[in-house]
């Protein structure tokens, strides 16, 4: 790996509440990857791909399409046939819209277990980036609740990677929620200091409904490119 690498990524969704008009302004967003050359992986839901199947056929052409579940359930509240059913329904649309199989899977909400993790390498996935290896202290975290390290690695037992979702120091995210209330000025300062080896850049579509939030991403960008960071989509992992 690159001294220092960045996986740009999007979790495509319905807004919270209700609607899709983060969907329908993904552009917005993607048009800033486009400016600054950076590939990015899209995990979208099965609900989305299934509302706007030519718009990621499209998007396809530039962007990795990987899968964020087809309900946006919460993996903590499903069943194990329940799980299983997820992921068959996301497959088979998939396939329909895309003629070729989902290689990569991002949990909503970042919660996944070990059982979750095996059960995607049975269905064929060949990476996740579900798991948050270290989180604020002050915030709750439901997700993996196992020691993860901080790069990529391979769960024990089998070929799936997993891309974890890292963060900044004391595990402040480089995510969308957090941009779009933190001051640029915060993470320049946490940048002088402190320059990981590996970081996500990770954010929803809905966003995009932030007026503020496109010129702050800009801006992050920016420090990462001075920073002299490689941005990677998944499948470059």
């Amino acid at each position: 790996m690159p001294s220092k690498v960045c996986f740009a990524s999007i979790d495509v969704e319905q807004d919270l509440g209700s609607g899709f008009r983060g969907v329908e302004s993904l552009d917005k967003i993607l048009n800033i990857f486009k400016k600054y050359n950076i590939p990015a992986t899209l995990f979208v839901t099965g609900e989305v791909l299934q509302k706007y199947p030519e718009k990621f056929q499209e998007l396809a052409l530039s962007y990795e399409i990987a899968s964020h579940g087809f309900t946006h359930q919460f993996w903590n509240t499903l069943s194990p046939e329940e799980r299983a059913k997820e992921l068959d329904n996301f497959i088979s649309l998939y396939r329909s819209v895309f003629k070729k199989s989902p290689v990569g899977f991002r949990a909503p909400s970042h919660v996944i277990d070990e059982e979750a993790t095996d059960l995607l390498a049975q269905k064929g996935f060949l990476y996740d980036s579900s798991v948050v290896p270290h989180y604020p202290p002050f915030k709750k975290y439901r997700g993996y609740k196992g020691k993860a390290p901080l790069l990529p690695f391979r769960f024990k037992g089998t070929n799936l990677l997993e891309i974890p979702v890292r963060g900044q120091l004391w595990g402040i995210p480089l995510a969308g929620a957090w941009i779009r209330r933190l001051p640029v000025w915060f993470y320049r300062i946490l940048f002088f200091f402190h320059q990981p080896e590996f970081i996500t850049l990770n954010m929803h579509s809905w966003d995009i409904l932030d007026k503020r939030f496109i010129g702050k991403l800009e801006k992050i960008i920016g420090i990462l490119k001075k920073e002299k960071y490689q941005f990677k989509n998944a499948e470059q992992f």
